[in-house]
């Protein structure tokens, strides 16, 4: 794998023959933000592009891949990759400093618990050039070969890690679940990994003392697959397919699709011509 792959997601556009995808991560938003998501997913127009908490998520994710793949992690090409980043909202000083400890923290438990595979692609059609899917952070099989449990690294801020599913993150993986299943895996259950940043040293401005310090350290939540919930996902997944395919179909519905009034096709200017 060349180095620079580590860094970069699977948009999937090879595999799918350029289909248009519902990606798993973004499930949860068509229901949520539903405007900013057509206007993301169907007008083309820039979404957020990252900041110091994305970036650093990502470096942790390659180096967890690193090690799965190679063994060992390449720490001079994540510096080199720190190095390439700009933006006003990137602080590579900051990744910098964090990264090390928190890959010391969960490589450990990675190595306990080693993936079959990491970052693998997968995707199920909807309805005709319409697919779901993304790229599943690690998947481990179980003796019979035909189902797994997976996991998906998430990096945070928090002194305490979250102790159940957000929204979006529930929808991300009962969604990759759903993929499985279709493509002939039974997903026994869902786990999301959290890595914490550290904060050691820490002096408090108001009395000069010591602060408490907080290590780096992971914490898994599991969440079950069930029948009830694959159900569910997978007619938000027609849902979402069928207004994708209507907002190709009938221009003007787009605007009621995405909530968004502006959109609305104006009536053609009637003229009034001298006879």
């Amino acid at each position: 794998m060349s180095k620079k792959e580590f860094f970069k997601y699977n948009d999937g556009k090879e595999e799918t023959n350029n289909a248009f995808r519902i990606g798993a991560s973004q499930v949860s938003k068509f229901f949520d933000k539903t405007s900013e998501w057509y206007r993301e997913n169907l007008l083309g127009e820039e979404g957020f592009t990252g900041n110091t908490a994305t970036n650093l998520g990502t470096i942790v994710h390659a180096g967890i891949e690193m090690f799965v793949l190679d063994g060992s992690v390449d720490y001079g090409t994540i510096d080199e990759y720190i190095s390439s980043l700009s933006g006003s909202d990137i602080d590579t000083v900051h990744i910098s400093n964090q990264y090390p400890a928190m890959l010391y923290a969960i490589l450990p438990y990675v190595q306990s618990k080693k993936p079959d595979e990491v970052e693998k692609f997968v995707f199920h059609e909807i309805l005709p050039g319409i697919v779901a899917g993304g790229s599943i952070d690690a998947v481990n099989y179980f003796n019979d070969g035909k189902s797994a449990y997976i996991r998906d690294w998430k990096t945070t801020s928090a002194k305490t890690a979250p102790k159940n599913f957000s929204r979006p993150y529930w929808f991300q993986q009962m969604t990759y679940a759903y993929v499985l299943k279709k493509l002939g895996i039974d997903v026994q259950y869902v786990e999301l990994v959290y890595i914490t940043q550290s904060e050691l040293n820490r002096v408090s401005e108001k009395t000069g003392k010591a602060l408490k310090d907080y290590p780096s350290t992971y914490s898994i939540v599991r969440e079950e697959v069930t029948e009830s919930g694959l159900e569910l996902i997978e007619s938000c997944l027609h849902v979402i397919a069928e207004s994708v395919q209507t907002w190709n179909e009938d221009k003007q519905l787009r605007y009621l699709l995405a909530q968004d009034y502006r959109l609305k096709e104006k009536a053609p200017a009637v003229l009034f011509l001298k006879e």
